[in-house]
C-alpha cells in the first residue's frame, strides 16, 4: 500500500490500483531524462557495440554530465567511444563521445556488488550538448537537492521507479551485407514500493521489490545498471481520480540486484543521502544557492 496525499487527507492505494495512464504519463515524461549508454570500438575489423548500462542526463550550474552508476563507467574501458540513443526512431538518434573527452567523477568499491559505493558522474564534452538537449532534456541536480529538502521522500509508503533499458530484451547486431551494426533496444518502466532501507558508511540503499512472475517482468535487471531512481508524487482529484501531481523528484541511483528469493528479485539503489550528501562532498559539487 501507498500514500497518497490530497485535499489534506491520507489514503492507503494498492500500485495495482493506479490507472495505466497514470503510470503511462509518468514513464513519458521521466524517460526524457534517460539514455541507454553503449560502448563502441569503431576501428576492429568488426565494429563492436555493446549495451553497457543506463545514465539519467543532469546539469549542474551549466555543465551537463550522466549520473549512472561507476560499474557502468568502468565497463567502457575496453571501448573507444561512449555510445547514446536519444530518441525511439533509428535515424539520427546515436551520439558518439570519445571517452578521453569524458571528465569523470566516481565512488566505486569494484570489491563489494553488494553495498558500492557505485556512483559515477560523466561530464558530457560541451560541443555535444546542444544535439542531446534537441531530442531530451537535463534534469537540474542543484535544484533536486534544494527539493530534498522541503518534500521529504516517504520511503515507506512512496510510490518508485526506475526507467532503464533491460539488457535481455535487447538485441545487437553486425550486418556483414550492409556493413552496419543494429540495435534494438527495450526499456521498462518498474514501479515498486521500498521493501528495505539501510545506512553504511554514510551512504544510504533503498531496496525495492520486484515480482519475477508478474508480466513483463524480466529474469535479471541487467542493463538498467545506472539508471535513476524517482519518486512518484500521487494526488486524489476531487472527483476522486488518482492523478499524478507532475513533479520530477529524482532520488537516487540503481546500481543493482538481489538474487531470487520467495519468488521477488530486490533491485538495489543508492538512495538521497548518497547522492546529495555524501558524492555532493566527495565530488565537491557547488552549494545550491
Amino acid at each position: 500500500m501507498l500514500a497518497v496525499e490530497g485535499n489534506h487527507l491520507t489514503v492507503d492505494v494498492p500500485i495495482k490500483d493506479i490507472p495505466q495512464n497514470v503510470l503511462d504519463e509518468v514513464c513519458s515524461q521521466l524517460k526524457n531524462y534517460s539514455v541507454p549508454i553503449f560502448g563502441l570500438s569503431p576501428n576492429k575489423p568488426d565494429p563492436q557495440l555493446s549495451l553497457i548500462g543506463s545514465g539519467t542526463l543532469v546539469e549542474i550550474e551549466g555543465k551537463h554530465s550522466i549520473l549512472t552508476a561507476a560499474h557502468v563507467w568502468h565497463g567502457t574501458r575496453s571501448v573507444e567511444e561512449v555510445g547514446l540513443t536519444l530518441t525511439d526512431y533509428p535515424s539520427y538518434s546515436f551520439v558518439r563521445i570519445p571517452r578521453a573527452g569524458i571528465r569523470v567523477r566516481c565512488l566505486w568499491n569494484e570489491y563489494d556488488s553488494d553495498w558500492g559505493p557505485d556512483l559515477a558522474l560523466l561530464e558530457l564534452p560541451s560541443p555535444l550538448v546542444a544535439t542531446i538537449a534537441a531530442h531530451k532534456s537535463f534534469v537540474n541536480l542543484p535544484q533536486q537537492r534544494v527539493m530534498l529538502a522541503s518534500r521529504i521522500p516517504n520511503i515507506e509508503k512512496g510510490l518508485w521507479v526506475v526507467i532503464g533499458m533491460v539488457d535481455e530484451l535487447s538485441s545487437i547486431c553486425f550486418s556483414e551485407q550492409e556493413q552496419i551494426t543494429k540495435a534494438a533496444v527495450h526499456g521498462r518502466a518498474f514501479f515498486s514500493l521500498v521493501q528495505k532501507s539501510y545506512q553504511r558508511n554514510g551512504y544510504d540503499f533503498l531496496d525495492l521489490s520486484a515480482r519475477m512472475d508478474l508480466p513483463d517482468v524480466p529474469s535479471s535487471f541487467g542493463g538498467i545498471s545506472g539508471e535513476g531512481l524517482w519518486e512518484v508524487g500521487l494526488s486524489m482529484g476531487e472527483s476522486g481520480e488518482l492523478c499524478w501531481d507532475g513533479n520530477r523528484h529524482l532520488r537516487g541511483v540503481e546500481f543493482g540486484q538481489t538474487k531470487v528469493s520467495g519468488g521477488c528479485r530486490m533491485i538495489r539503489c543508492h538512495g538521497p543521502q548518497s547522492i546529495f550528501a555524501k558524492a555532493w562532498e566527495e565530488w565537491t559539487l557547488p552549494e545550491c544557492k
